[in-house]
């Protein structure tokens, strides 16, 4: 939905590329560790719980991409800032993320994040794929974050038989599995890659263009631009957006941790879904020049979308192989892994599962 993520990214195995990418991890390029948080709260964990989480020690998360006030990344900036970790006796660090769901996860696999938020079960899946061990504790949401726009003059998208369109990172499969069921001529479609400016759909120099649906449009029609979205949804097409990954043998170590990191970090989000505008103000502080009103409407858009779409019966969070399943497909179908993989072997359910009761979060448990 955002510049965070790339929609989809090959993904290199990851002894090829994990030399660079922990360095860049630990460079100052990379962005600074952030443990800001309001005074001491009171602790809600047990004796033993406490002792078992702390024992746990640092939580490094490391986010999609920056601070901005998307899902997964605005909760648990409330969740450090409002005492919701501290009450559970967890000591966690925020990372800002560089948009790059490939890096995130090999961070994530080398032990060098505990977690980390990837795009979608497509990147997910790529990164299995690709050599790179996944544990998928929870997924948000049950429908696409992508979306494609063009201007307001294409009413068919058999209209851009012949143009261009233009996409971040790569291709998003449910985008082109849209303009295959909406019958466009792929074969005379140019694709290409373009950067995070979306005025050059505007400008004319791409007809169409791959988007998040909490992003790109919202910047769009604010600077006066008329555009339609296109919503891969509306043909029929499921996706999914922000999978959280984490490291397994720490979550293996320490179930106790993990469960309470998701249970305070979900605690954030229905938190934030009342107080937007405080848990807005709480990412402004952590990055100069921050665009409080966009990431609002951002944070409105995506949390929304995620709200509208739970799966039947359970809550935030809450992920299975039929969720995923339909991306998978769609990889194997346009090629864009080499080989299949163990699906249910990248998610485990059993972690938020254990902290709801049906739809209800269980707080502080």
């Amino acid at each position: 939905m955002t510049p965070k993520r790339t929609g989809l990214t090959r993904s290199l195995p990851l002894a090829v590329a994990s030399a660079t990418v922990l360095a860049a991890f630990a460079s100052p390029a990379a962005g600074t560790t952030k443990t800001v948080a309001a005074t001491a709260p009171p602790m809600l964990a047990g004796a033993a719980r406490c002792a078992a989480n702390r024992a746990a020690g640092p939580i490094t998360y490391l986010t999609g991409f920056g601070w901005q006030a998307s899902v997964g990344i605005l909760d648990p900036v409330a969740a450090l800032a409002q005492g919701f970790y501290q009450q559970l006796c967890l000591n966690v660090h925020l990372k800002p993320g560089t948009g790059d769901p490939t890096s995130s996860s090999q961070l994530v696999a080398a032990g060098r994040a505990t977690l980390g938020e990837l795009g979608s079960a497509s990147d997910a899946i790529t990164a299995a794929a690709g050599g790179i061990p996944i544990e998928a504790v929870a997924t948000y949401g049950n429908t696409t974050a992508n979306t494609l726009l063009t201007m307001a003059s294409v009413t068919n998208l058999r209209q851009l038989d012949g143009k261009t369109i233009g996409y971040k990172g790569a291709m998003p499969p449910l985008i082109t599995a849209m303009l295959v069921k909406a019958g466009v001529n792929l074969k005379t479609v140019r694709e290409v890659s373009v950067g995070y400016d979306p005025t050059v759909l505007p400008r004319g120099q791409v007809q169409g263009l791959t988007a998040y649906k909490s992003n790109e449009p919202l910047q769009l029609r604010d600077e006066g631009y008329h555009i339609r979205e296109w919503d891969p949804g509306s043909f029929g097409l499921h996706g999914t957006f922000n999978v959280l990954d984490v490291n397994h043998a720490w979550a293996q170590a320490h179930p106790s941790a993990l469960r309470d990191f998701l249970r305070a970090t979900f605690h954030a989000f229905y938190w934030c879904q009342a107080h937007a505008p405080s848990c807005v103000r709480d990412a402004a502080r952590y990055q100069a020049g921050y665009d409080v009103s966009q990431n609002l409407q951002r944070w409105r858009v995506e949390s929304a979308e995620v709200t509208a779409n739970l799966l039947p019966g359970h809550g935030v969070g809450f992920e299975d192989l039929s969720q995923w399943q339909p991306e998978y497909h769609l990889l194997l179908a346009y090629h864009l892994i080499a080989h299949p993989v163990d699906l249910a072997a990248l998610i485990d359910p059993s972690y938020v599962d254990a902290i709801y009761r049906g739809r209800s979060l269980v707080w502080p448990g």
